[in-house]
């Protein structure tokens, strides 16, 4: 059978949402998701079709920054996997980043999902980079009272917001510590991952995301039903301090769960079990391009 790569659209969803329904125990996002894709100046979907047009496959790619695409939503109808799909829309969307000026694509693979791992590895993309993905219920939703079982002990000191003023001195503490570098320098905006910059850390300050306390600073936005984290610094030492914080912050803005990004380094991810989280394991990867600019 001979199929075609071509631009996802509107009329394509229903396809896509029927081959994705069992995707994970849970569902998919991504067929939810298409109409925000492609309305989206900086991303692109492709699609993979057969003769009769309908999509078989699915994948999208946006530019994070001018030199940073990141891919992810990559889904294959189950009868017709293993002919080449993945590779030949991971190849289209680094064609489409190249033109725009990317160096690099990224994407994100949960840690136990072995064959997505061989796929994108079989692309050419290798990993950089161990991430947890931090989660707990919190408030009335929690059915957990404390890390250890016991009753939840507050905080020994809380995150108040900082000034923009404050985004120097986190970036530098961060860019030359143990964090920075494990997380290779990375910022996690929603299940995207790019470089992070002052600049950033400027506009989370202006935008009331950026926190402190004595044991570090975090970006923390607020959705409908979450707290999240995208970025922090602290050192091993403080890491439980600024955990439990992050959960009393969670409680005091009426959230019903914390969630968090976090770098895989050992002290900070048995913080994060302490404080209640569940933590599961995440595999940054990433692949040079060539830019056709």
């Amino acid at each position: 059978m001979a199929y075609r790569i071509r631009h996802g659209r509107l009329d394509d969803q229903d396809h896509i949402a029927a081959f994705t329904r069992e995707t994970f125990t849970w569902g998919d996002y991504v067929a939810g998701a298409l109409p925000t894709w492609i309305a989206d100046p900086n991303g692109l979907v492709v699609v993979a079709v057969a003769d009769d047009d309908v999509p078989v496959a699915m994948s999208r790619a946006t530019m994070l920054s001018p030199a940073e695409a990141w891919f992810q939503g990559a889904r294959v109808h189950p009868d017709h996997r293993r002919r080449g799909l993945a590779g030949a829309m991971a190849s289209s969307l680094e064609s489409w980043a190249a033109q725009r000026g990317a160096r690099v694509a990224r994407l994100l693979v949960e840690e136990w999902n072995a064959p997505a791992r061989a796929q994108v590895e079989h692309d050419g993309f290798r990993p950089v980079g161990d991430w947890g993905f931090a989660e707990r219920a919190v408030g009335a939703a929690s059915p957990l009272t404390g890390g250890n079982g016991g009753r939840r002990v507050p905080a020994l000191e809380q995150l108040v917001r900082a000034h923009s003023a404050e985004a120097e001195p986190a970036f530098m503490s961060w860019s030359a510590g143990p964090l920075g570098r494990a997380g290779r320098g990375m910022l996690a905006v929603g299940w995207t991952m790019r470089r992070l910059t002052v600049a950033d850390l400027e506009a989370a300050g202006r935008d009331g995301a950026l926190w402190a306390a004595r044991s570090g600073w975090v970006v923390a936005t607020r959705d409908e039903e979450s707290i999240d984290v995208g970025w922090l610094e602290t050192r091993e030492e403080d890491a439980p301090d600024l955990m439990r914080a992050l959960v009393d912050l969670a409680m005091k803005r009426d959230a019903e769960r914390l969630t968090a990004k976090l770098p895989a380094v050992r002290w900070l991810t048995t913080a994060a079990r302490r404080a209640g989280c569940e933590v599961h394991g995440l595999v940054v990867y990433e692949k040079p391009l060539a830019s056709s600019q």
